[in-house]
């Protein structure tokens, strides 16, 4: 099974709108995926009118307590090899109430283990809470590939407390890394302070780049695909970049987070440069 998680600690960097349209994009190349919204604020699971964001009861969070199977609370959508678990705001509570509880990171883990999700999807993709939480570490747990977009300087800095638990979750860094710029085309001079940081900090730039997008901006309301939504749109050829980057780094197997290539580096110093 290859799992995705789209992971920051900071709110507004596109992190719901990259976990749905990944997935989404997963999907139309004929993959099974399952999308799960982890996330209390339950943005994903609203754009897909898959709960309410309130009721716990047929969401994961009635699966992590047991009250419901997982394979009970998957939901099938709009799209075609796309399912769906919900996410409600008692995952916040839940996240409080299992801190206690010896190996609660894995919770999600042996779910998925236990009811043999492998077998019937090919990705699973996460969207994780923007704090570090209970809820995030059962994010970061079992994925396979990180997603950490970057809209921001703000962004950038507190990336180090999330790379921070993930080695303290994963000490073996069995892991993969996209980082992404979001939403900074339109704006030079930050694009450059936030490649500038990450240069400094040896922090390899994905391939893609998902561009500042009017059409992106608008699509939780229109059933959050940017595929089916604007097919023709930037926002739509830039996740469908992004999920082809995706889709490389599984086809080339698990590795641990590389330094930046020498493409990457030699683009980035130069950006350094400009901006000092």
């Amino acid at each position: 099974m290859n799992i995705i998680t789209v992971i920051n600690a900071k709110g507004g960097c596109g992190k719901s709108t990259i976990a749905m349209n990944v997935a989404s994009g997963l999907a139309r190349h004929g993959h099974r995926v399952l999308l799960m919204d982890l996330d209390p604020q339950a943005q994903v699971t609203q754009w897909l009118a898959a709960g309410d964001g309130l009721t716990a009861e047929g969401t994961l969070v009635s699966a992590l307590t047991r009250q419901q199977s997982l394979s009970e609370v998957i939901q099938p959508t709009g799209f075609e090899n796309l399912s769906f678990v919900a996410s409600a705001d008692g995952l916040e509570d839940l996240g409080r109430e299992i801190s206690q509880t010896d190996g609660y990171p894995s919770m999600l883990t042996q779910l998925l283990a236990e009811e043999h999700i492998a077998d019937r999807f090919d990705f699973i993709v996460i969207d994780s809470p923007n704090q570090i939480s209970p809820i995030m570490e059962n994010a970061i747990f079992p994925a396979d590939v990180f997603i950490v977009p970057f809209e921001s300087t703000k962004a950038v800095k507190s990336y180090a407390s999330i790379y921070k638990l993930l080695v303290k979750l994963r000490p073996q860094e069995d892991f993969r890394m996209l980082h992404v710029l979001s939403n900074l085309s339109r704006l030079s001079g930050l694009r450059n302070r936030v490649l500038t940081l990450l240069a400094q900090d040896n922090i390899t730039v994905a391939r893609s780049e998902v561009r500042s997008c009017g059409w992106l901006a608008q699509v939780d309301e229109n059933g959050g695909s940017i595929f089916h939504y604007r097919p023709l749109s930037k926002g739509s050829q830039d996740m469908a970049a992004l999920v082809e980057e995706v889709r490389e780094l599984f086809s080339n197997g698990p590795q641990a987070p590389a330094e930046p290539s020498s493409e990457a580096t030699s683009t980035l110093d130069e950006v350094t440069a400009q901006a000092a």
